[in-house]
């Protein structure tokens, strides 16, 4: 039966790393809200799906994708498995909204769902990037006797 690394929470250091993290999440998720309604131009918005891998789009996917990865270490004792669903859905979900925001706020930006797309991207990226780094902490840097 295989052994696993130890968790976050199992020790009052442990707590104080966990706590650190959700609050670097929060000011992270406040940082996403406000770059995504402060007021900007009104550029009319075509579905030109080629724009995909525009320095605009990359900048979504790792805005996400960073969001998405820190989401699943400040995401309780759930298993790894799940932590990394469910940051991954509320990463994507945050995304919408603030898309959804930025066409009712009136504050000159507009919905965009190529951006959208581009957020949901970026958050399965940095969901499987959580998993591959979890994997590559268990298999090469635990302790043997851990």
């Amino acid at each position: 039966m295989a052994e696993h690394p130890p968790r976050f929470a199992s020790s009052a250091s442990g707590l104080r790393t966990r706590k650190v993290i959700r609050l670097i999440t929060l000011v992270y998720a406040l940082v996403l809200t406000y770059v995504s309604l402060a007021p900007g131009q009104q550029i009319p918005g075509i579905f030109d799906w080629s724009e995909l891998f525009s320095p605009d789009k990359i900048a979504h996917f790792g805005a996400y994708a960073f969001f998405a990865v820190l989401l699943s270490f400040a995401i309780g004792k759930a298993s790894p498995g799940k932590r990394t669903a469910t940051a991954v859905l509320a990463a994507a979900l945050f995304g919408a909204l603030m898309e959804v925001l930025q066409g009712v706020s009136g504050l000159g930006r507009e919905f965009d769902l190529v951006d959208m797309v581009a957020n949901l991207i970026g958050a399965i990226l940095g969901g499987a990037f959580y998993l591959l780094y979890r994997q590559i902490v268990y298999k090469y840097l635990t302790p043997v006797g851990s």
